[in-house]
């Protein structure tokens, strides 16, 4: 019988690629570790991973517990919060996501809001579910997942948050600035695009592959933090498409510009995903992000 510790040895050995790196994890000993997987698939009859090239890989059956892992593992990770939430004396609890990281410069301000006010309730980000919110909240390890623009699938309902623009920012000494009041996709034919890693911002990525399309920029550059990518445009080492909320706190103390983009795509609408579209706990909280974006809003418009 496969236990949820024989899932949690298969996953860590996955994770950390080897049996000392997964015993150190499980504060274990190595030969502690060996001793586990030999009698789990003594178990089951069958072997968990092959050794190639002093690699461990998983066969079709570590493959089949890997994925059931993957599926258990985080139902009782929320079973285990649930009970001690209970024990807490806490009445509910609110998980929620967002297909990005570039939205947890705001969220977290928006959840501590909520928490001061509903002090009995516990509210969590689940870090792992970004950039695929809407499958957790399918598989129910989500309340409320974040998204853009994505059409729901059935049994999936949205309340609207705020709308937000995507802005391309250019050093103010570019040639374009003056010169342009929008960009099209070809007049990125002789630019360099410094933008998120793909792993990174997968709303925006979905935006700029459709706006691409038929012209792609000259050179592209991929990194991972907004500092790393404006202190480069900033330096005149290429261009840069963002949200106007994500790159709003960068341009105060810098010499860039912001110029639109000649499409449609560019507007884009947010809202909070969820199974239970009357959870009063959801309502409130979708009303606190539509309140701290307009507030925002005001506050750049003076």
């Amino acid at each position: 019988m496969i236990t949820s510790n024989d899932l949690q040895l298969v996953a860590h050995i996955v994770a950390e690629g080897s049996l000392t790196k997964a015993a150190d994890k499980m504060y274990l000993t190595q030969s502690a570790l060996s001793h586990q997987l030999k009698d789990l698939e003594k178990r089951a009859g069958l072997p968990m991973f092959e050794r190639v090239n002093k690699k461990l890989l998983l066969t079709a059956a570590g493959r089949r517990v890997m994925e059931s892992a993957n599926n258990v593992l985080p139902q009782l990770t929320r079973l285990q919060e649930d009970i001690q939430a209970y024990r807490q004396g806490k009445l509910q609890t609110l998980r929620i996501s967002t297909e990005c990281y570039t939205c947890y410069h705001w969220l977290p301000r928006v959840i501590t809001e909520l928490k001061s006010r509903h002090q009995q309730v516990e509210i969590s980000i689940v870090a792992a579910a970004t950039q695929k919110p809407l499958s957790w909240l399918m598989n129910g390890e989500l309340d409320v997942a974040i998204i853009s623009d994505d059409t729901p699938p059935p049994g999936v309902h949205t309340h609207t948050l705020f709308h937000d623009e995507v802005v391309v920012v250019l050093p103010r000494k570019h040639p374009f600035v003056g010169q342009k009041k929008s960009l099209a996709a070809a007049d990125f034919a002789t630019e360099h695009l410094l933008t998120y890693d793909v792993a990174e911002e997968a709303g925006t990525h979905s935006m700029m592959k459709e706006f691409f399309r038929e012209s792609r920029p000259k050179e592209i550059t991929r990194l991972q933090l907004t500092e790393a990518i404006v202190e480069m445009i900033q330096a005149g080492m290429g261009i840069g498409i963002f949200a106007t909320w994500a790159i709003a706190p960068y341009l105060k103390n810098r010499d860039l510009v912001t110029l639109p983009l000649h499409t449609p795509m560019r507007k884009r609408t947010w809202k909070a995903a969820c199974i239970d579209q009357h959870n009063p706990l959801i309502r409130q909280f979708a009303e606190h992000i539509r309140q701290y974006f307009k507030a925002a809003d005001q506050k750049r418009s003076k």
